[in-house]
């Protein structure tokens, strides 16, 4: 991947770690409730059988116990999973949400690190066409040719449902430089680093 698209990446991981600790607080707070109610759980099944089978406690004990220590850690993973994801998609939807000056300047940093020929279709979101200028287009053909590409990047009349960032067309082949993708692409490497800050 290119140094520009590694930007825009790094860019999406400095936005979640910007909000890691809120979201650690909040996921520690919603382990701590399933741990909770977990155990209370347990310790009533336990208390159960102890009155139904004295012979058997300990035997059973420890199978109810393992059983909720079980659940417990599933509930907590799952938890976890969906404290990673919203950390994602809140990274994104502040990506996709920047005020007009920064998302623009986004939008340029990776367009031109994509951008292979110069002669390419690019392909927004709805919302994006209004946003960018027909200047900003100008401006963006006027780098490419500095970079020794033709500056006939031109925006295609097609918009596609996308939050944000945009696709490149060429010769019937299309890369898929959305936000959503970008952060898909490399969540699987990401991911790690995300739960790493938000459950120290």
């Amino acid at each position: 991947m290119s140094e520009g698209a590694d930007r825009i990446i790094q860019r999406i991981l400095d936005d979640a770690n910007s909000r890691a600790e809120s979201i650690r607080v909040e996921a520690a707070e919603k382990a701590k409730a399933i741990e909770s109610e977990a155990r209370q759980k347990a310790a009533r099944r336990q208390e159960h059988i102890l009155e139904q089978a004295r012979k058997a406690a300990d035997e059973q004990k420890g199978r109810i116990i393992g059983v909720e220590q079980l659940e417990t850690r599933k509930s907590i993973l799952a938890a976890k999973q969906e404290m990673i994801s919203e950390a994602f998609n809140k990274a994104l939807d502040e990506l996709t949400n920047l005020d007009d000056d920064n998302y623009l300047s986004v939008i340029r940093e990776l367009l031109l690190s994509m951008v292979e020929t110069g002669t390419e279709s690019v392909i927004c979101a709805a919302r994006d066409k209004e946003r960018i200028s027909d200047q900003f287009w100008k401006e963006i053909n006027e780098n490419l040719i500095s970079q020794g590409k033709k500056g006939e990047l031109k925006l295609s009349q097609e918009t596609r449902d996308i939050q944000g960032g945009f696709i490149l067309q060429a010769g019937g082949v299309e890369m898929n430089c959305s936000f959503e993708s970008l952060l898909e692409m490399r969540r699987d490497q990401l991911e790690p680093e995300v739960a790493e800050l938000l459950f120290k």
